[in-house]
């Protein structure tokens, strides 16, 4: 029991590992995952505890280049799952 407490300790002191949430000013969220289905402007993303992620990209969204399903990427998005940033990661 000893054990999975010091596991479930360490994925959640590593917020900035893959996968996870982090929230910073104004409510805004960085999330990391892999990308797996792309319907128009709705992007779905897998994060690492396999949760499903939808969210909304609009002409405003930063990108570096075009994404496709299967990348790693990182999305910054409000609480209301706009992406405001979504770049790939290696």
């Amino acid at each position: 029991m000893q054990g999975w407490r010091c596991l479930m300790l360490a994925l959640f002191c590593s917020a900035g590992t893959f996968g996870l949430a982090q929230e910073s000013g104004a409510g805004i969220m960085t999330i990391q995952g892999v990308l797996t289905i792309i319907k128009g402007d709705v992007y779905t993303m897998r994060d690492l505890f396999g949760r499903f992620v939808q969210f909304r990209v609009d002409k405003n969204t930063r990108r570096e280049r075009l994404m496709v399903p299967g990348e790693r990427v990182e999305v910054q998005m409000t609480p209301d799952h706009r992406a405001i940033a979504i770049k790939p990661i290696q």
